[in-house]
């Protein structure tokens, strides 16, 4: 036999053989009823839960009703009226028992302040990644949560950028402290420590 139709012969083989690799058929995933699972993901977020590896894996999606509320924000006297719209897409890592082990999630939000008393109302948007650590197993009042990217930017009707909060924030999981915090969190400042002129420029903007 010639040597170069023996090459040939032997690249048909091997072509042949990942060829067939290729359209083996793939193991099916095991589906997993959420409601088996502790805590179950709730229904509304679409859950999509299977076996893999030796864990197990839930998708999901969902977007919340629209909100519009009075705020606990106050600007001379005035209360802020707050409104958006949330949407999530997410993830929740079980163990082979079906106890929750982890929570990552992104969300966005668009929503708008208004100042009653002036009629003045400004845009803001929130993009962020958040991941919960369980340390108890099942136990969603267990672990760390962190959170990282824009927590919100507020937008001047000019188009202009009133006031950012963008960073790392780390929480206690069983009691919401704030363990740690990187970037300017002006809400938090507000808020959680009491500064009331952290949040001015928006107050200045809504005036």
């Amino acid at each position: 036999m010639p040597a170069s139709f023996d090459r040939v012969a032997r690249s048909v083989v091997v072509a042949t053989a990942a060829a067939l690799l290729l359209v083996a058929p793939v193991a099916a995933k095991e589906p997993v009823d959420p409601a088996t699972l502790n805590p179950p993901p709730p229904a509304e977020f679409n859950p999509v839960c299977e076996r893999m590896g030796g864990g197990i894996v839930c998708d999901l999606a969902f977007s919340d009703p629209p909100v519009d509320q009075a705020s606990e924000l106050f600007c001379d006297g005035n209360q802020i009226f707050e409104s958006w719209n949330r949407s999530v897409v997410g993830r929740r890592i079980y163990d082979a028992e079906g106890n929750l082990l982890k929570r990552h999630f992104r969300e966005d939000f668009v929503g708008t302040f208004t100042n009653p008393s002036s009629g003045v109302s400004v845009e803001w948007v929130t993009n962020a990644s958040n991941i919960h650590v369980l340390s108890v197993p099942g136990d969603l009042a267990s672990g760390v949560s962190s959170g990282a990217g824009l927590s919100i930017r507020i937008s001047a009707p000019d188009g202009g950028t009133v006031l950012i909060d963008a960073g790392r924030l780390v929480f206690d999981g069983a009691t919401g402290d704030i363990l740690e915090s990187h970037g300017p969190h002006h809400f938090d400042d507000y808020f959680a420590r009491g500064d009331v002129e952290a949040l001015q420029p928006l107050c200045d903007a809504l005036a």
